[in-house]
């Protein structure tokens, strides 16, 4: 799959879900259940700041601080994603191919080292939100809500 089309996958899944999350009230982003994290808004705050580290690294900066977004509510999520998914398509399409592939050294949150492509990175931030989602699904299942489609055949539907 293209890098581009990848990519705005994983922006229509990340809006998607929060748009359903919305429709459900408000009351359950914040309501806390049994999961990793203590509740939707606690995986989106943290979803968020990880594309953001990615972003900082796929530019070369090899040990991003973690950034805390205002993510209050669905709707301030959406609108942090959306401005942070400009920021990242715009980095994206100043990048040679060549660029894409280029190797680089960065070190996790631990400080343990890694080396990737930033071909490699993309698929890391779209792998790592659609876990996420599936956690978010969780916990709406918890609270007693339906999730939502998310998978790429749906997106594919959508956007043919």
């Amino acid at each position: 799959m293209d890098k581009e089309k990848m990519f705005s996958y994983h922006k229509w899944a990340t809006l998607a879900c929060l748009e359903h999350v919305q429709t459900l009230g408000e009351d359950l982003y914040q309501k806390e259940g049994a999961n990793s994290f203590a509740s939707i808004h606690a995986i989106v705050e943290h979803v968020i700041g990880v594309e953001k580290l990615w972003l900082l690294r796929m530019m070369g900066v090899a040990k991003p601080a973690f950034e805390h977004y205002e993510v209050e509510t669905t709707q301030k999520a959406m609108e942090a994603f959306m401005l942070l998914h400009a920021e990242m398509e715009l980095f994206f399409a100043s990048l040679s191919e060549e660029q894409w592939q280029e190797t680089l050294d960065y070190q996790n949150m631990r400080g343990d080292d890694f080396s990737s492509t930033r071909e490699e990175m993309l698929f890391t931030v779209v792998n790592h939100a659609s876990y996420h989602r599936g956690q978010i699904t969780s916990f709406l299942r918890q609270f007693g809500k339906e999730g939502t489609a998310l998978d790429y055949i749906y997106y594919q539907k959508q956007n043919r």
